[in-house]
């Protein structure tokens, strides 16, 4: 019998591990490279960390210094440098919150990953992980195991509460934290209402938020991210990663090999 604290200690041993695999938060292409690997290893069933990564690096084209909302702050107020630098400033505070969150993500899903993989049958693991979240990656281990494949259908659900308890416990306190930093209504505004379209939406396919700080409204375009991703195949999902170009090929291939060279140069 596994006591509470042993599995407590375990998933805090699985946190830092993640926490030391993800690197700092401009290491943008390892934490793709776990989040790939983690659907790589749950022979497809998983999909919420491919999504993950498209979310990452999307924001990291959209939301960075020369990423496409800085290009057009840029743009706007070339005429006047010291209305450029403030807003810019303004947009790069922004996007180091947004990256905190996108590394907390990708931290607590290796940790919820792993421990359950490990030690997710055993009395007391829904202490430690949420036991809705707790069922679902259960799912997927068993039929990981079995060399079996989920159904679309099973496939949704797992993503769906693995995408509502990242929203409820991670993203959401984030992204209320990094709204908190607004002075400018104009920054806000563009901030918060972000055109959005991962690379393999169809094409003229955004999503146009109202509100990028409102839950309800990022869980409703999170749960159509899935949908789009089941009608486009999670193979050309996967390789659509590449179109950001932020990442090599051959960490799609080979994500475990490649996140293992990072470590080993570090």
């Amino acid at each position: 019998m596994t006591s509470r604290d042993a599995l407590q200690t375990r998933y805090l041993e699985l946190k830092q591990e993640a926490a030391r695999k993800a690197g700092g938060l401009l290491e943008i292409p390892r934490r793709v490279a776990i989040l790939c690997d983690m659907f790589q290893d749950s022979g497809g069933n998983h999909v919420f960390p491919l999504i993950a990564a498209h979310g990452a690096l999307w924001a990291l084209s959209y939301f960075e210094m020369g990423g496409s909302l800085g290009r057009l702050i840029a743009t706007r107020y070339f005429y006047n440098s010291t209305e450029r630098i403030y807003r810019l400033d303004i947009l790069r505070e922004f996007a180091e919150k947004f990256r905190q969150v996108n590394r907390q993500v990708c931290i607590d899903s290796y940790a919820n990953y792993y421990f359950t993989r490990e030690l997710g049958d055993l009395p007391g693991a829904e202490e430690i992980v949420p036991a809705n979240l707790l069922e679902m990656l259960n799912r997927v281990h068993q039929a990981q195991r079995n060399d079996r494949e989920l159904s679309a259908e099973q496939k949704r659900e797992v993503f769906q509460q693995s995408f509502l308890c990242e929203q409820e416990l991670t993203v959401a306190p984030g992204v209320e934290n990094a709204i908190k930093g607004f002075q400018c209504k104009i920054m806000q505004l563009l901030c918060l209402r972000p055109l959005v379209r991962f690379t393999y939406f169809p094409p003229l396919r955004y999503f146009i938020f109202r509100n990028f700080g409102n839950k309800d409204e990022r869980i409703a375009k999170g749960l159509k991210a899935y949908d789009l991703a089941q009608q486009a195949g999670l193979n050309r999902v996967r390789d659509s990663l590449l179109l950001y170009g932020h990442i090599p090929r051959r960490l799609i291939d080979e994500p475990k090999e490649y996140l293992r060279e990072c470590l080993e140069n570090n």
